[in-house]
């Protein structure tokens, strides 16, 4: 592992006090050796000299010599002395410093551990996790988590070493005993010292180990879930009290999410059990969907379907509200007589009534023959009214007569037919909000929303997206006669976080191209549009501008797109009406006013 700069610095500063030390008295025995040479040269000088006068001078000689070695003896034990509390010093701070780092490791195996805790929704990445950190905060070499259920059967169990590898059998009586003892009684279990007898391969023989042991119960409530154990072998190692209160503490978060899991875990299986069964009752074959949401849908579906009452089903384009209306009339008792779909938006209003109603030879001009209309086709079973937030108010009045009696009459004709059918309407647009603004009669507003179903679009019911994908692969393999076993992982994780503006329609045809395209037996990233890749709605990519001018223009361009989808999309919720637009988007009149003035100048230019 990398030095940090504060380890890099203190082992260079270590350096540097040896070297100091060692050449301080490097210097000091080479002066010692020096005024010993000294010192002989004058003895031997003295026993020369016949002279009492220069005998003098030689003793004062020898006199200075000895001063200037008292001197230098004192300087060499001043700066031992010196380097002595130095180096005192200087390892107070490396134990400080190894504290600090170890608290600062602590704490942020501690906060890693924390966020894992409370974010993590897959209970084996949970617990894997969990014993990674507990290895690390408590210096183990050995950690095992176990989860019971009710019959005091392990349903989890992980198991690691310090090396945090996993173990695949992890068992003595000790650990066996221990574990019991914290899980019945639901009390911690810190022993130190434990004297066990091993066999030693290499001598033949019994060999003594002793180990230190720390065990907590996994408790939520009153409820134990199952257990921590931590082990180590080393010598002169053991858990303390505090460790001990640290592993208690923590044990509760970690019971708390455990069973948060188990019990997410237990509604997943709720869910898809209740989707088999729905499945299996009922012909829900095209609606594909895992999620929660979808779930509560088919449960109403299944409610109602075998009823008359009058569905309106909500949702943005392309999320399937036609599959849900053949589901509605496949699963009730009129399923063996005809479903008739109509788009109320793709047939033009002056054609629309003669669609719905029919019409006699002669009624118009070009109307050669009598043609029956929906209306009467569907005798018996159900029509789908496709947009029918579309209708004229004209219309509108007409289908409201006929929900009230069951009866209409033909175009040019004066005889009143009757007809048995039940009507499911759709629409991707807020009816509720067009019959407050006058444009959806309010009256047949609530005749046909007796049942009223809601389509989530994809983005909000992602889980349902690798499920779909690997349908529609499934679906265009075949078609295309291609040999494509399914979708890789990182090609799941793109459409996982698409928006889909499209919802099912969109993916459907994503996933058809992708078919086509692939070269292999998976598909790819490779083999998606280019906005599947960059994340966005728009084929387009925008380019980074080469210098501060480009900047400029592209910042233009941008605030003129983001004002003209305002403009557009402020005006359509309030059918073009300023004032009510203006009111909503909280601004001025006169300033949507300009808004819209300037971009219709720019239009025509």
């Amino acid at each position: 592992m990398q030095k940090s700069k504060l380890e890099q610095r203190t082992f260079r500063l270590e350096e540097h006090l040896f070297a100091l030390k060692s050449s301080s008295f490097k210097n000091f025995k080479k002066i010692y050796k020096d005024l010993l040479n000294l010192r002989e040269e004058i003895l031997s000088l003295n026993s020369n000299l016949p002279s009492k006068k220069s005998q003098s001078v030689l003793g004062r000689s020898l006199d200075s010599i000895d001063s200037v070695e008292k001197k230098i003896s004192h300087l060499e034990n001043e700066i031992g002395d010196n380097l002595t509390r130095l180096a005192k010093s200087y390892q107070r701070f490396k134990t400080d410093f190894k504290q600090t780092e170890d608290e600062r490791r602590t704490f942020k195996t501690l906060y890693e551990l924390s966020t894992t805790i409370y974010s993590e929704t897959d209970i084996n990445i949970l617990l894997d996790s969990v014993v990674d950190s507990l290895l690390d905060l408590f210096s183990s070499e050995k950690a095992l988590l176990e989860i019971f259920n009710q019959e005091r059967a392990s349903i989890f169990s992980i198991a690691k070493d310090k090396e945090k590898k996993s173990l695949d059998e992890y068992e003595d009586k000790t650990k066996a005993l221990i574990t019991e003892n914290a899980y019945s009684t639901g009390n911690p279990v810190c022993m130190t010292n434990i004297l066990e007898r091993e066999p030693d391969e290499d001598k033949d023989e019994l060999s003594d180990s002793v180990k230190s042991v720390l065990c907590v119960p996994l408790k939520s409530k009153e409820n134990v879930l199952g257990t921590i154990y931590l082990e180590n072998t080393e010598k002169n190692f053991a858990f303390s009290s505090e460790d001990a209160d640290l592993l208690v503490s923590l044990a509760e978060r970690i019971a708390l999410a455990v069973e948060n899991n188990l019990l997410l875990s237990e509604l997943k299986q709720s869910h898809e059990k209740l989707l088999e069964d729905l499945r299996e009752k009922f012909k829900f074959d095209e609606i594909i969907g895992n999620s929660p949401q979808m779930v509560e849908i088919l449960k109403t579906v299944a409610d109602v379907a075998d009823t008359d009452a009058t569905v309106l089903i909500e949702g943005e384009s392309g999320t399937g509200k036609e599959i849900l209306a053949r589901a509605i009339h496949f699963n009730s008792s009129r399923s063996k007589k005809p479903f008739v779909t109509i788009n109320c938006a793709a047939i033009p209003e002056t054609l629309l009534e003669s669609e719905l109603f029919g019409y006699e030879k002669g009624a118009f001009t070009g109307a050669t023959q009598r043609k029956p209309g929906k209306f009467e086709i569907a005798n018996g079973g159900t029509i789908f009214l496709d947009e029918i937030g579309e209708m004229s108010s004209l219309l509108q009045v007409k289908i409201l007569r006929f929900l009230q009696s069951y009866e209409f009459e033909p175009l040019g004709s004066n005889r009143v037919k009757r007809s048995d059918i039940r009507i499911i309407a759709a629409t991707n647009k807020d009816l509720l909000l067009m019959v407050k603004f006058g444009r959806f009669r309010e009256d047949l507003y609530y005749r046909v929303n007796v049942i009223n179903l809601k389509l989530p679009p994809l983005r909000e019911r992602r889980l349902d997206i690798a499920p779909l994908a690997e349908s529609f692969t499934r679906k265009f393999s075949e078609k295309l006669e291609k040999t494509i076993e399914g979708i890789d992982t990182e090609a799941l994780n793109l459409l996982a976080r698409y928006d889909f503006p499209g919802n099912v329609r969109e993916l459907e045809n994503i996933i058809e191209r992708a078919v086509i395209l692939a070269k292999s037996t998976l598909i790819t990233k490779d083999d998606f549009p280019k906005n599947i890749l960059n994340g966005s709605g728009d084929e387009s990519k925008v380019e980074v501008p080469k210098n501060y001018q480009e900047l400029k223009i592209l910042r233009k361009k941008v605030v003129q797109e983001v004002e003209k989808k305002f403009i557009k999309n402020i005006l359509e919720k309030n059918y073009n009406n300023i004032s009510k637009a203006a009111k909503e988007a909280n601004m001025h009149r006169m300033e949507l006013q300009r808004l819209l003035k300037k971009y219709r100048q720019m239009s025509s230019q």
